[in-house]
């Protein structure tokens, strides 16, 4: 029996290889969108499994040469449990996906937007819960700094998708993230031919850049967070 299953595997190998044959093997671990020239939507395997595409450098971080998904999974059709997040904050990838080995990555999403999971337990510190949306209040690691100019062209790709986001209109809490470092200059027109600008007040090391301005600018953070929150227990895996 044993040498019959042997042979039906190897038959099923050499009937799948026309399918894959030249084309690379790409690993990747947890819950993933699915690029539209491969048939779009959602891959939901959670532990590691490898693709014939390729992942971009943006919306996928390595963790243990396995490419991980740090966006909205909720832009690209998924359907599972959601949580939303306003602004920048960490992914504690290993607690997502159920390993020991740690690994904090960052999400570079400006606005409100979904992931399919909470801040793990340990950290909760580091998030405060305003109008049901999680803000990253702690201070930043200069890896994060060191990122963002090329990170945050993210938006970018987010810009055009039309989805269901989530709705903030809320305050943000002092500590936010997006009020310390994100946060744009506010521009105060009198009535001189040369408008004056007004930086905001920003820690050491932290770069604004302050568009010349025409007009006056109102600055407005919004919150109420419509959309449905879950509860997901995430598998241990181990690398073999």
């Amino acid at each position: 029996m044993r040498s019959i299953f042997l042979v039906v595997l190897v038959v099923i190998a050499a009937g799948s290889q026309p399918a894959f044959a030249g084309k690379k093997q790409v690993r990747y671990v947890g819950i993933h969108p699915v690029p539209k020239a491969e048939g779009g939507g959602v891959c939901y395997i959670e532990g590691p499994h490898v693709h014939v595409f390729a992942a971009n450098k943006l919306e996928y971080r390595d963790h243990r040469n396995h490419n991980y998904f740090v966006g909205d999974p909720v832009a690209y059709g998924y359907d599972g449990p959601r949580h939303a997040y306003k602004g920048h904050h960490p992914i504690h990838v290993h607690a997502v996906v159920g390993d020991d080995q740690e690994d904090v990555e960052f999400c570079y999403l400006d606005g409100p937007h979904f992931h399919g999971f909470a801040p793990p337990p340990a950290i909760e510190a580091d998030f405060e819960v305003a109008g049901d949306a999680y803000f990253y209040v702690a201070e930043p690691p200069p890896a994060y700094i060191e990122a963002r100019p090329a990170m945050i062209k993210v938006n970018a790709t987010y810009a055009p998708i039309t989805y269901a986001r989530p709705v903030v209109e809320v305050e943000p809490p002092s500590g936010w993230i997006g009020v310390r470092v994100g946060v744009p200059a506010v521009v105060v027109v009198d009535e001189r031919p040369a408008p004056v600008v007004v930086a905001p007040r920003v820690r050491a090391g932290i770069e604004v850049h302050v568009p010349v301005p025409t007009f006056s600018i109102g600055i407005g953070v919004g919150g109420h967070v419509r959309g449905g929150h879950g509860h997901k227990k995430h598998k241990k895996w181990k690398r073999r």
